[in-house]
């Protein structure tokens, strides 16, 4: 038997009213309301299962990129001129090396005194990323969020292309040229928009190719298109190095507002090689995200269980406890995330996982926590009966 005991001039929902609205919405996930030191509400009553988190997961892949590089980190690639006439790039992991950083690059370039506009070929060094990455849950298909990791990768690995009606393929972008093996790719595709994923095989190419169409229009041409793969040698000399533009809050500012998961991976990816060196590996990303919730967070390591940074791995693990806890640790953060339903929160979003967690428009600092690992995505209709609670308005 449940009394609803509401509070009538505010119209607030209370406890009792609370639980017995969740039982119909959830079925199997939790439900955690607290405030910076205390547990306020929790659904089901005294549980903190270990469930997938999705996307939520990037917050804390986001909070130890802060802890470990700074907020003003910048990403870097440096460009080389070999003793034989060719152009060497070097990457570092620089997940936004997008068409608009590209031009800035190619314009430096043109301005180097004494160096010539003829090369003999194009070299890349992607040593310092080790080329066994492979990111738990993601298989190769053509949607964007497949798109896969690498030290040098332009336009997050992927390409927006546009198809007339006789077929006919363009860039959707203004701002990036149509390179030969993109138009090759692309083939058979229905008419529209279509943002699609590079295949692995083919990313270093397309770097190649998409380099040296913004070098063209700076007058620079090239004795032969194809691209080499090879680690630099101490006869290459260093003329430029590009700091991207975009500091990490704002990189991280846009990782959260798309929920990219490349930038997300590249990010672990490059915080293992911050703490353990080259060459970057997935797993010494997640081990420098596992000790960051345990030595700075004081999270018990059983309470999750990570696999990747983005939160696409279905074998991710969190409780709802260690989401709280990542949530009060990213309060200083949290206008990067964006703003629905008058709260600043990050959703993910699973086949069969649903989950939201942010902050409430309350006086005092209350944080919330939904996670379901079921069927339904009622994540709104949930966060409905949260803001109109008693727990949202102190």
């Amino acid at each position: 038997i449940y009394i609803f005991i509401c509070d009538v001039s505010r119209g607030q929902t209370s406890q009792a009213e609370l639980d017995f609205k969740l039982k119909s919405l959830v079925s199997e996930g939790s439900i955690l309301i607290a405030g910076e030191k205390n547990i306020l509400y929790r659904y089901p009553k005294d549980e903190n299962p270990l469930l997938i988190p999705a996307s939520i997961l990037k917050l804390a892949t986001a909070l130890a990129a802060f802890h470990y590089l700074g907020t003003d980190f910048s990403y870097q690639t440096n460009f080389y001129f070999s003793e034989e006439g060719s152009l060497g790039i070097k990457g570092f992991g620089d997940p936004f090396l997008v068409s608009e950083e590209l031009r800035k690059i190619s314009q430096k370039l043109s301005q180097i005194p004494g160096l010539p506009k003829h090369f003999k070929g194009l070299f890349i060094d992607n040593s310092v990323f080790s080329t066994k990455i492979k990111i738990p849950g993601i298989e190769f298909s053509k949607n964007p969020y497949d798109a896969s990791n690498g030290a040098l990768v332009f336009n997050f690995n992927t390409v927006f292309l546009k198809v007339d009606e006789k077929g006919i393929v363009s860039s959707a972008e203004k701002q990036t040229p149509l390179t030969p093996m993109v138009k090759n790719f692309s083939k058979n595709l229905s008419p529209g928009k279509h943002r699609i994923s590079i295949p692995p095989n083919n990313s270093i190419k397309y770097v190649g190719e998409l380099f040296q169409e913004f070098l063209a229009q700076e007058g620079f041409s090239f004795d032969s298109k194809n691209v080499t793969l090879r680690p630099l040698s101490s006869i290459d000399s260093l003329i430029y190095t590009h700091m991207n533009s975009s500091v990490l809050t704002k990189l991280i500012s846009g990782m959260m507002h798309y929920s990219n998961n490349f930038i997300a991976n590249q990010l672990l990816i490059t915080i293992g090689l911050k703490l353990y060196g080259e060459p970057a590996t997935l797993e010494k990303g997640r081990r420098a995200l596992e000790e960051y919730l345990i030595n700075e967070l004081k999270i018990p390591e059983e309470e999750f269980i990570l696999l990747e940074g983005s939160g696409i791995s279905r074998s991710n693990r969190m409780t709802p406890e260690t989401v709280w806890k990542i949530l009060k640790a990213f309060s200083i953060y949290k206008n990067l995330l964006r703003s629905d339903y008058d709260t600043l929160s990050k959703t993910g979003t699973l086949k069969g996982v649903s989950t939201l967690a942010g902050y409430l428009p309350s006086r005092t600092p209350r944080y919330f926590v939904i996670m379901l690992n079921q069927a339904k995505n009622l994540r709104d209709e949930i966060l409905k009966l949260i803001l109109s609670s008693e727990f949202s308005k102190y």
